[in-house]
């Protein structure tokens, strides 16, 4: 059977390895108690105790190593005296003979720590009750000729093999914390394998001695020549896996152009080679900062990254020129030294130094083996002591200074970039923040912080393009950076928002009016983008240092709330901070949030305003109109919550809201109706829903989601919102579907003939502005009549808006304007159960 090297790690807690240790031992009682004493051999020759003692004592002795890939397994003779002391001995003198036997060996050869030694013995006796009850179960007395004697010592040593690495599965996971399924797998597999093959030698060598007992000496003479040979061809071949790691090891560190890809690969190789679950190498350079290379456990890789120097020098001092590698197991060195080393987990190790030819320059470590054979032999020692060595030749000639000051460079480099905007190269948020931290920390004279947002950086991103977008924010940078003294600090905290901080000054908010005055000033001519060349205006907030105290993070919010307030009163300006403006911003965020979760529980309103035919007093179609009615405020008005949902993207989600309830709205009044022509729905998008990459499959969803014909809904979109929109393919794509086109509040925006051409309009809706002027002068009316023309000359229909008087009306029939709608003909309200119950020719 296969009997582990090491047969117990050093337990953490030696409490509960001594009460798992006792607990076997009751166990090993228990069973020689009711399945062992007293039993009778099944053979002659009848073997005494001390000749089963002999047995296991020579057979112990006799151990053979045997490593495969990452596990180790110590194999020995001792097959041969558990199956003959089941055959020829009795129960107790079985019994008693196997742990006199091997105890010896254990407690005065190999000098077991006396836990380990408990732990052994206690396992062997429970092992060999185990087996000869099951030996006795199945074959009953039957004598060593009989088959089924043989079928019972397969089961006997197949049960204890199995039992006793069960037994060290446990107390490894007591000791170490874990144990790998697939290792404990493992481990079964191969004591399976060598345990069969080894009991079937000792059952047919129990045979012949059973026949005639004159055979023994020549048993013994084939057997401890094929275990020499066995054990030569094993020392052989480790002999050859070390000289071919060696030669693996140079080859990688010569070739590798690099230190840290060199040790790297080192690494690697040495977990493989001596089966361990740690491997690191600290280097130490000229000036004595050690850099550590690691890895493991598991999959964590460290390469040339800074160590603790204190740690570093523990470890080094441990060897030197007369004893070059050591073996450490716990206690480890220091308390500072035990600390780090639990903490990493650190069980078990060997380490060696890295000679130099002025100086040791670091040291390498290999830790905590996995396997049964969990620690680390004389044959390790020498095996580290020479890659040591040739890792040392290889690492000299400059090489470790090379690296360690590329090291530094690259360090140099990522903290460059850890603290600075990779697109502008300024200040990022981190080290903006930190600047200020100590500013205010230093005391003395105040500080001034503006934070700066580029006012509609957004439209310019989408319409010219990300890459124009980046050139603009970069040409934004620099001119910033024009408009400040060498000592202040301009940062990019992210997207278009920047910061400025102006430290040193008696009065901020004067110099924080200046500084922003020259920034305004600064970009009143266009800015270069790229190719492109692009107006630009900013808002600005700034904000006092003795406003906020010793606070950073409550200068920068404060200097924000300012910014926020001088968009809100019309971009391209600066406002200073005022304590009221928090309260301010504070309500317009618990407004957005209530808005937020207003459209995604579909608590909007939407409300339906008749479009009428002017001639008939039909109505003909309906425009939908969202409405927000707030629990505590009542119905509030889009003019209020519009823009805010437009600023926060909440936009898209409300406007899918509408479009959908619209179109079943539509054919909700379908059904109610089912003569005349249906009624068409109109419905407004706006830019940032023009810009929904999913606009198309929302419309195409909604009208088939409703059941109504695409050509009963009617798209509105007003002029600035076109030109905003940068692009008509999306326009064509809506009209594929069959939807039709309106433009709204026409000739308010940059009415231009071109965009009713190149446009798939249907409709133009004359704005408001035009129809109030139609009863107080002539030009106005000319100008209604002239759009009305002009769209019956390109076959457009015609709808004018904001009719709320009866000379409105009329004057827009003499026009023969087609459709019309305002407070005249029906204000917005809930949709009525037929919208066609009545004619809208006025009041």
């Amino acid at each position: 059977m296969a009997v582990p090297s090491r047969r117990l790690p050093v337990p953490p807690g030696e409490i509960i390895v001594w009460a798992y240790v006792a607990a076997v031992g009751i166990l090993a009682g228990a069973a020689w108690l009711l399945m062992t004493h007293g039993t009778q051999p099944h053979s002659t020759p009848w073997l005494p105790w001390w000749a089963v003692a002999v047995g296991f004592a020579c057979a112990e002795i006799c151990v053979v190593h045997v490593r495969f890939r990452r596990s180790a397994h110590s194999f020995s003779l001792a097959d041969l005296p558990f199956v003959f002391g089941l055959v020829f001995a009795t129960g107790d003198a079985f019994v008693l003979g196997a742990l006199l036997g091997t105890g010896v060996v254990w407690g005065i050869v190999r000098r077991l720590a006396i836990v380990k030694l408990a732990f052994n013995l206690a396992q062997l006796a429970l092992a060999a009750s185990v087996a000869a009850g099951i030996l006795h179960l199945v074959a009953g007395d039957g004598t060593a000729l009989e088959p089924r004697t043989w079928v019972g010592l397969y089961a006997a040593t197949l049960t204890g093999g199995a039992l006793t690495i069960l037994l060290l599965g446990g107390a490894i996971a007591i000791a170490e914390g874990s144990l790998k399924p697939s290792m404990l797998v493992q481990m079964f597999a191969t004591d399976a394998l060598v345990t069969l093959i080894n009991a079937s030698i000792a059952i047919a060598a129990a045979l012949i001695v059973a026949t005639d007992p004159r055979a023994v000496p020549v048993l013994l003479v084939p057997a401890l020549t094929v275990f020499a040979v066995y054990r030569a061809y094993i020392s052989e071949r480790q002999r050859h896996e070390r000289l071919e790691f060696l030669y693996d090891a140079n080859r990688t560190l010569s070739r590798s152009p690099e230190v840290a890809e060199a040790l790297e690969a080192l690494l690697a190789r040495s977990l493989e080679a001596f089966r361990a679950d740690v491997a690191e190498v600290l280097l130490t350079a000229g000036d004595g900062a050690p850099l550590r290379t690691t890895h493991g456990p598991g999959d964590l890789r460290v390469t040339m990254e800074p160590a603790d120097r204190a740690i570093a020098d523990e470890l080094a001092a441990l060897v030197d020129s007369e004893t070059p590698v050591v073996s450490l197991t716990p206690p480890f060195g220091s308390p500072h030294l035990r600390a780090h080393l639990q903490q990493r987990g650190i069980r078990h190790a060997m380490i060696a130094m890295l000679p130099g030819e002025e100086r040791t320059i670091g040291t390498i470590m290999l830790a905590n083996r996995v396997g049964l054979e969990r620690s680390f032999g004389a044959d390790d020692l020498r095996l580290l002591e020479a890659l040591a060595n040739n890792a040392s030749v290889a690492l000299q000639y400059d090489r470790l200074e090379q690296a360690v000051t590329k090291l530094r460079t690259l360090q140099e480099q990522l903290h460059h970039q850890a603290y600075h905007d990779p697109l502008t190269d300024l200040p990022n948020r981190t080290l903006f923040m930190e600047r200020v931290r100590d500013e205010l920390e230093n005391g003395g004279a105040q500080i001034a912080v503006l934070f700066v947002d580029v006012d509609d950086f957004k439209t310019v991103n989408d319409s010219l393009g990300h890459a124009v977008g980046d050139a603009l924010l970069v040409s934004v940078a620099e001119r910033l950076q024009r408009c400040v003294r060498p000592g202040d600090t301009v940062a990019r905290l992210g997207g278009d928002e920047f910061a400025v901080m102006i430290p040193g000054v008696d009065d901020p908010l004067h110099d924080g009016r200046a500084v922003a005055t020259r920034i305004l000033r600064e970009f009143e001519l266009p800015v270069q983008a790229g190719a492109e060349l692009v107006s630009v205006h900013l808002s600005l907030g700034i904000a006092d240092s003795r406003q906020s105290g010793d606070d950073s993070d409550a200068l920068i919010r404060n200097a924000d709330v300012a910014m926020y307030q001088a968009k809100s009163k019309g971009k391209a300006r600066f406002e200073l901070f005022e304590p009221q403006m928090a309260a301010a911003i504070l309500r317009r965020h618990d407004f957005k949030e209530e808005l937020a979760k207003a459209i995604e529980r579909e608590q909007m309103i939407v409300q339906y305003q008749p479009i009428v035919a002017l001639d008939s007093g039909r109505i003909v179609a309906a425009e939908a109109l969202v409405r927000w009615e707030h629990p505590a405020r009542g119905l509030v008005p889009p003019v209020e919550f519009v823009p805010l949902a437009e600023e926060t993207g909440l936009i898209v989600p409300l406007g899918r809201h509408v479009l959908r309830e619209a179109c079943r709205q539509a054919r909700r009044w379908q059904d109610a109706e089912l003569d005349g022509e249906p009624l068409r729905m109109h419905v407004n998008l706006s830019v940032a829903e023009l810009r929904d990459p999913g606009l198309v499959d929302n419309v195409l969803g909604a009208v088939r989601d409703a059941g109504i014909d695409p050509g009963q809904l009617v798209i509105e979109i007003t002029e600035s919102q076109l030109l905003a929109a940068a692009s008509v393919d999306r326009f064509h794509e809506l009209r594929r579907l069959g939807v039709k086109i309106a433009l709204d509040d026409f000739g308010t925006g940059y009415s231009s003939l071109s965009y009713l051409h190149s446009l798939p309009l249907d409709t133009l809706k004359i704005a408001k502005p035009f129809v109030d002027g139609l009863t107080s002068g002539r030009r106005e009316s000319s100008f209604v009549g002239m759009i009305v023309d002009l769209a019956r000359t390109l076959e457009l229909e015609v709808i004018a808006e904001g009719i709320e008087t009866s000379e409105q009306l009329a004057a827009l029939r003499e026009l023969r304007a087609g459709l019309g709608q305002g407070y005249f003909l029906g204000r917005p309200s809930a949709a009525p159960p037929r919208l066609r119950a009545g004619s809208r020719g006025g009041r």
